[in-house]
């Protein structure tokens, strides 16, 4: 098994934390992570991955061991120093697989970077508004009337919040590991940095607006796109799995009985799908 090598990449005057694995001379995947969360949740994967593929996983700024942004953070920056960290590291055609924030960092990237994206594997992570759970509820409350939600915001980002996120769906809880969420919430209690994860929960809002334009990108482009879902998730539901099929009719749609953090309870499942859509998308 590769050994996973760790790094910064300098973009803008941010410190951007990078875990690499694998043979550079093999074809790419990028990992894009979820909130509240890092790279750290994808090791398992990468370890999966890294004997036949160069897997790069990008921590967004402020996620994980990277610099916060200055100021407000948008899904628009986490994308552009993103989208700058993969040229920088040289990377030409890729495949990107895209969790939870993953997908609006990911497809907003893709935008820009278009025919250098041969596929994407979207884990639990939406494009379709038919894809919102009841997870979901809260955040369209806030958006609506900040005031009278801010307290389910508040507590999102609590250690209890964050322990919702991990456990949310899965099929047994004594899978999911406990320390994954104490890591996540350890980032989140530096100071100013629940207020900077907040401001990204407002951010949101900016995302499903934008959805028509990467549904169109997908109908143009037609990439290979594998849909692996947790199907028991309470964020994003097997609905928004499905729809990727409307505008790539040949999208391949695997729903595994877990939850939202799929890869901690199918990490082999999700592993072996990954794997057989990378080498249609490569041979």
């Amino acid at each position: 098994m590769p050994a996973i090598r760790h790094r910064h990449v300098e973009v803008d005057g941010l410190k951007v934390f990078v875990r690499e694995a694998g043979d550079a001379s093999r074809p790419v995947i990028v990992l894009l992570p979820g909130f509240p969360s890092s790279t750290r949740a994808y090791v398992r994967l990468i370890d999966r991955l890294a004997s036949d593929w160069h897997v790069v996983a990008i921590d967004y700024p402020g996620f994980g061991s990277s610099d916060p942004l200055p100021g407000d953070p948008t899904f628009d920056r986490l994308a552009e120093v993103t989208g700058e960290v993969i040229d920088l590291l040289g990377i030409g055609d890729y495949a990107v697989y895209v969790f939870d924030f993953g997908a609006p960092v990911g497809f907003r990237i893709a935008l820009e970077h278009d025919q250098r994206v041969k596929a994407v594997i979207t884990q639990n992570g939406n494009a379709y508004t038919d894809g919102f759970g009841p997870d979901v509820e809260a955040l369209n409350g806030w958006w609506s009337d900040k005031a009278k939600h801010q307290d389910a915001v508040d507590w999102v980002v609590s250690l209890e919040g964050t322990q919702h996120q991990w456990l949310a769906g899965a099929k047994d809880p004594e899978n999911i590991d406990p320390e994954q969420a104490l890591a996540d919430q350890a980032v989140i209690d530096l100071p100013g940095r629940a207020a900077y994860m907040k401001s990204l929960l407002w951010n949101y809002q900016t995302n499903p607006v934008r959805y028509p334009s990467w549904q169109a990108w997908l109908r143009e482009r037609q990439p290979h796109v594998l849909a692996v879902w947790g199907r028991n998730d309470t964020f994003f539901v097997p609905a928004g799995a499905e729809a990727y099929r409307r505008d790539v009719p040949s999208a391949e749609v695997v729903l595994l009985d877990t939850g939202h953090f799929a890869l901690e309870e199918a990490a082999d499942e999700v592993a072996a799908h990954v794997n057989a859509v990378l080498e249609k998308t490569f041979a």
